[in-house]
């Protein structure tokens, strides 16, 4: 499973690491956009396969990607 982060979200490093340092198999993409731009500027978001989530924070997303998996 791919998991695709926007370069331009202010949680995506943090998100990357959290992820990274706890499932380094998870394979991670930071993208130029993913085409969410509204949701993008305001929360923490991730694309698997199709499906957009969102998180009130980063370790809410961290979770939802996990959870996903």
């Amino acid at each position: 499973m791919k998991v695709k982060l926007c370069k331009k979200n202010k949680w995506t490093e943090v998100v990357s690491t959290m992820i990274t340092e706890t499932h380094p198999d998870i394979n991670i993409s930071i993208k130029k956009c993913i085409g969410k731009c509204h949701k993008c500027k305001d929360q923490p978001i991730a694309k698997i396969d199709k499906e957009i989530l969102v998180g009130n924070n980063e370790k809410d997303l961290y979770n939802i990607i996990i959870n996903k998996l």
